[in-house]
């Protein structure tokens, strides 16, 4: 699988958005029950109209407009989430209220033809219970309403319709209000499962992207101290001759000259360097040298590179030829570097027909080659390779393409 890294500094959290959250979840069943309780309402106004001659004037009106006034605003809370849950809570205890005081509101028993209207709503009263109380108390009322409908039934105020008739109306009540409950409770709990997935993902990889960052700074910082400090000081304590301790003179101002520019670069500054500028920086560096190298001269286009990628193959490329010129041979060994285009990259090459060396044998503390090479040109997508062997010479291959950066 390939996947493009996120650019650095980018902080994921903010390009990561799922499409089914707990937020957007909430927010559809904020519609829905607006809906259903703006649409059921509206439905039942007839059949609330034709009972009120059966009701107490002030009781059986306050209750029907406490009820309808609770359906108006769940369906404004579907444009203010914030209000959203209260008004789903308020809504079902309404509704309760409503239902389980309709003896005390009825002052004529009702035609048997008739139910009494709160059965009309009960599934809307269930679902703002499903909607807006936590599982078990939605649970509870769920199991609630149908058992009080159920009852009221059996009595004069509620039509005295039978057992039989009862029960059936409770038990339809009971399927579709379960129905509604179950659904909430499992699509909540798969939203939550996907935030909880989306946080964790997204704070592994910000971890991710901090353990590189942190890992590409310690090998650059690695590779200063090992090119400029260590070598430095290194050639300062064999210097014996006047020319040598100018060398080492030279190399302690461009170390200090590494430091401080380590210290001010900031990650991605820096124009473009095209292969001749490229090939340029090698050659003064190589040239200030104890031993001669040839750099010689290939194609090398129009083609530039990111500042940070010539940086990191530049003295990489350097130190190829330092190590070269301490372990290798005298000034008789033949030394060359080549700078040229490949396809949309660059391919340096750093050679010698020198004493060569056992790559497995070098210790785990010596960072030249390990630190200052191959992990340096790898820290910027490159690639570094190095073919030796005692007594045939060294070859390190360094290459760098855009398309390198893509990851498996």
């Amino acid at each position: 699988m390939i996947v493009e890294p996120a650019p650095f500094g980018v902080d994921p959290s903010r390009s990561v958005r799922a499409s089914f959250t707990q937020a957007s979840v909430e927010r559809v069943f904020a519609i829905l029950i607006a809906v259903a309780a703006l649409g059921f309402g509206a439905t039942t106004v007839p059949a609330v109209l034709a009972q009120l001659p059966y009701l107490d004037p002030v009781w059986g009106v306050a209750a029907a407009s406490a009820v309808a006034a609770s359906f108006v605003f769940v369906g404004v809370s579907a444009f203010v989430q914030r209000w959203a849950q209260f008004a789903q809570i308020l809504c079902a205890l309404l509704f309760l209220v409503a239902l389980v005081t309709w003896p005390l509101t009825v002052q004529h028993p009702i035609p048997k033809d008739q139910v009494p209207w709160p059965w009309w709503l009960c599934t809307v009263g269930s679902t703002a219970a499903a909607m807006g109380f936590a599982s078990w108390r939605a649970t509870v009322y769920t199991a609630l309403v149908p058992t009080v409908y159920v009852l009221i039934r059996l009595t004069p105020t509620g039509g005295d319709a039978g057992f039989l008739r009862a029960f059936l109306d409770g038990a339809y009540t009971a399927i579709l209000s379960g129905a509604v409950l179950v659904i909430a409770v499992v699509l909540r709990r798969a939203a939550t499962a996907v935030d909880v997935a989306q946080a964790t993902a997204v704070r592994r990889y910000s971890h991710a992207i901090r353990e590189h960052a942190t890992e590409v700074e310690r090998v650059q910082v690695d590779a200063i101290v090992h090119d400029s400090v260590l070598t430095t000081l290194l050639s300062a304590a064999r210097a014996d001759t006047p020319e040598a301790k100018a060398l080492a003179a030279r190399m302690a101002r461009n170390a200090i000259d590494h430091l401080e520019a380590a210290a001010t670069d900031a990650p991605g500054e820096g124009t473009p360097v095209s292969l001749a500028e490229l090939r340029t920086r090698i050659a003064t560096a190589v040239s200030a040298l104890a031993a001669p190298v040839d750099v010689r001269q290939r194609r090398i286009g129009d083609l530039s590179v990111p500042a940070v990628v010539a940086e990191a193959v530049a003295s990489a490329a350097v130190q190829a030829v330092v190590n070269s010129v301490q372990h290798a041979g005298g000034t008789d060994v033949e030394r060359w570097v080549v700078v040229e285009q490949r396809g949309a990259g660059v391919h340096v090459e750093v050679g010698d027909e020198g004493a060569g060396f056992d790559l497995a044998a070098i210790p785990a503390e010596r960072l030249g080659v390990r630190r200052s090479i191959i992990e340096r040109v790898v820290a910027v997508d490159g690639t570094a390779e190095i073919l030796t062997a005692p007594g045939e010479g060294a070859r390190v291959l360094l290459d760098w393409s855009p398309g390198s950066a893509v990851r498996s």
